[in-house]
C-alpha cells in the first residue's frame, strides 16, 4: 500500500509541474513527501515486558530506521507564517527476543495525526529556509511475545507530544514547489511495551498550491 501511495503522488507532482499556471496561489496548499524515520523498538523495554508477562529469561535484537511518508494539508498566515496538519506514517520495524521458552519475533509499527506553526524565510525569489513547533497524537501497534500461545499479541498503545522541525524549499512556479525537512518527535511509545522512541525524521516531498 505504501509503495501504491508513493507512486500516486509522484504521478501527481509530476503532472502538477507540467501544468501553465494561470493565476496566483490561494492560501491553501497540500505536502506530499516520504523518507526515512529513526523509529525503533527499546530492547530495553520488550525485555521488560516478557519478563513481566510469563517469560523468564529475554534478550531482544531490532532493526531502527524505517520508510516513512506524510501527507499535509496548509494554510499561508501571511507571508511569513502558516499552519500545517495531517497524516505522518513512521513506518515498521522488527525485533527479535530470546527467550527461555524459544525465539519470538515481533513488530512495532507507529503512526501519528500533527498540527503544527510553520515559519517560512525566503532566501531570494525560489529559496526559502523552513521552521517548524507543533504537536501531535502518536499511536504504536506492537506485535509483542506471548508466552501462552509462544507467537504474538496485538497491543495498541497512543498519546500526544511534541515536534520541532527546519528544512528549504524550492518553490519552481506559484503553484509547485520541493522541500526537503528534518523533523524531531520528542516521544512516540511507552515504554512498558515496545519502547518510547525519540524519532528523527527526513524526508524529501512536492508542494502542491491550490
Amino acid at each position: 500500500m505504501l509503495k501504491k501511495s508513493l507512486l500516486t503522488i509522484v504521478s501527481i507532482t509530476a503532472a502538477c509541474s507540467a501544468l501553465p499556471v494561470f493565476a496566483a496561489a490561494s492560501d491553501f496548499y497540500g505536502v506530499f513527501s516520504a523518507g526515512r524515520a529513526r523509529v525503533d523498538a527499546d530492547p530495553g523495554s520488550i525485555n521488560t515486558y516478557n519478563t513481566s508477562n510469563g517469560f523468564l529469561t529475554s534478550t531482544t535484537s531490532g532493526s531502527s530506521g524505517a520508510t516513512a511518508a506524510k501527507a499535509q494539508l496548509g494554510y499561508s498566515l501571511g507571508q511569513t507564517f502558516a499552519l500545517e496538519g495531517g497524516y505522518n506514517y513512521l513506518g515498521k520495524v522488527n525485533f527479535v527476543s530470546t527467550t527461555d521458552l524459544g525465539v519470538i519475533g515481533g513488530s512495532k509499527k507507529a503512526s501519528l495525526v500533527n498540527l503544527d506553526l510553520v515559519g517560512k524565510l525566503p532566501l531570494n525569489e525560489k529559496f526559502s529556509v523552513l521552521a517548524r513547533i507543533g504537536g501531535y497524537r502518536w499511536q504504536t501497534k506492537s506485535e509483542m511475545p506471548n508466552s501462552a500461545t509462544l507467537g504474538t499479541r496485538s497491543i495498541t498503545d497512543n498519546g500526544f507530544d511534541f515536534k520541532v522541525g527546519a528544512g528549504m524549499q524550492y518553490d519552481f512556479n506559484p503553484k509547485f514547489g520541493m522541500r526537503g525537512e528534518f523533523e524531531r518527535f520528542n516521544g512516540v511509545g511507552k515504554g512498558n511495551t515496545s519502547g518510547d522512541s525519540k524519532v528523527n525524521q527526513l524526508t524529501v516531498g512536492a508542494v502542491l498550491k491550490f
